[in-house]
């Protein structure tokens, strides 16, 4: 750990510890990636000097970290990691700044997505890549940029421009940015909420989009991404109980989105099961409360990235996906040794991870 003036901080280099103005106000937590955002923000509050990680201030290190990686100058993992890590750092301080007034929303995150993004189109594997991104913190934070990339990418498939493609990342990031005013106690509660629990939990909607409206810097079809993305095809959703066609269509992807990635992470309440498991919830929800045709298309283009991949099946099996059955993708032929086994006729035998 090294004591450091503002004026010489670059890009790229980790926080120590927890940054505290005079008022004892948390201003930037430790393990934020410091970006030139920040380090404007500590000038124009007069902080002189912050500790970083000294491993990371190296001449090596700061002359990496002056220029942004990419798919061509480091490996795909890498530059991902970096991205992501530095992306996930950016919504954490815009969560910190709504807690103690209002956040510069669109100056911290405009063009912050575009390189994830474009990595991962440019990869066409979106899940491979949210495998190998690693972010230990709050799981709001990861899952938050999880369901913006997923969402990129579901537009993406559905044939949305470049532009739309964008705007919808940028609405799945911010999609909870209304938890910011939910308590933490409802948020990181280790079992059911009560009924008077949820019901606070469900405005994160409503909060997220009039934080969003209050800033006049979003178009419609983001602020209403936020909004709806609980909203469910039945009319059984929140906050307006909208149904069929009547939900925006980003709040439509963002909502498959956020159920898969919600499903395909551990949670304080629960842990994770297999994308082969949440992809069959997609399909049941699909029947009711999830678009079906934007659901269908998920399901395909999700299956398809998994043929080679080796799993892990209830029996204790290890096995390799070697057939796709277009009629039932969530259960694939799986091969063990010399043996196959068709899961669309064992039903008694799921997936349980992806190896």
């Amino acid at each position: 750990m090294q004591l450091m003036a503002v004026g010489e901080l670059r890009e790229g280099m980790v926080l120590a510890q927890d940054v505290v103005s005079d008022a004892f106000v948390n201003i930037v937590t430790e393990s934020t990636i410091v970006t030139q955002e920040i380090i404007n923000k500590l000038e124009k509050l007069d902080i002189e000097f912050v500790y970083v990680h000294s491993e990371m201030v190296s001449n090596d290190e700061v002359e990496f970290s002056e220029s942004e990686p990419t798919f061509d100058s480091l490996d795909d993992e890498k530059a991902l990691n970096y991205n992501f890590n530095k992306t996930v750092d950016k919504i954490k301080n815009i969560f910190n700044d709504l807690k103690f007034g209002v956040a510069d929303i669109k100056s911290v995150m405009d063009g912050t997505l575009d390189p994830l993004l474009n990595g991962i189109i440019v990869n066409n594997n979106i899940l491979s890549s949210l495998r190998c991104m690693k972010y230990d913190d709050d799981y709001t934070l990861k899952h938050s940029v999880n369901v913006g990339l997923l969402s990129g990418m579901i537009g993406k498939w559905y044939g949305l421009d470049d532009q739309q493609v964008s705007e919808l990342a940028l609405a799945g990031t911010l999609h909870d940015l209304g938890k910011s005013k939910i308590p933490r106690y409802i948020l990181n509660k280790p079992a059911e909420l009560t009924p008077q629990e949820f019901g606070i939990a469900k405005q994160h909607a409503v909060y997220g989009y009039e934080i969003l409206k209050e800033s006049r810097s979003f178009s419609d079809e983001i602020c209403e991404g936020v909004l709806y993305h609980h909203e469910r095809f039945n009319g059984k959703g929140y906050p307006q109980a909208l149904k069929g066609q009547s939900i925006p269509l980003f709040a439509r992807i963002i909502a498959i989105a956020d159920v898969f990635d919600a499903l395909t992470n551990d949670k304080v309440y629960r842990g994770k099961i297999s994308p082969f498991l949440a992809a069959d919830v997609i399909k049941s929800m699909s029947f009711e409360e999830l678009d079906p045709q934007i659901s269908n298309l998920f399901l395909k283009k999700i299956a398809e990235f998994y043929v080679g991949n080796k799993v892990l099946l209830s029996t204790g099996e290890e096995g390799e996906i070697i057939y796709l059955n277009k009629f039932s993708l969530t259960k694939p032929l799986v091969q063990i040794g010399e043996t196959f086994i068709d899961l669309s006729m064992k039903t008694d035998v799921k997936i349980k991870e992806v190896l």
